[in-house]
């Protein structure tokens, strides 16, 4: 199980790190930063985000989901995963 933390706005949140069938490593965030980054409402002129640098952070993410899920093992966060982006992890 690879983590990694991401700091916003004096809060760290723990997130993860899952490898594609490409390989590729992908960026897993919790439904609290995403709700840190994205307070606002989608139809604001800046979509919701807290700001440039929210918006920037929400950029390097593949997904977002909840805590219980972000502590699976790597493949049961991944079956998670390919529910709704099967293309990824076929």
């Amino acid at each position: 199980m690879k983590t990694t933390e991401m700091k916003f706005n004096g809060n760290t949140y723990m997130c993860r790190v899952v490898e594609s069938n490409e390989g590729e490593e992908l960026l897993i965030g919790s439904t609290a930063l995403l709700d840190a980054l994205q307070p606002g409402s989608f139809n604001d002129e800046n979509e919701g985000f807290a700001g440039d640098e929210a918006e920037r952070i929400y950029d390097e993410f593949f997904f977002f989901t909840d805590e219980r899920s972000l502590r699976l093992p790597d493949n049961e966060l991944i079956a998670e995963l390919k529910k709704d982006n099967p293309e990824w992890f076929e």
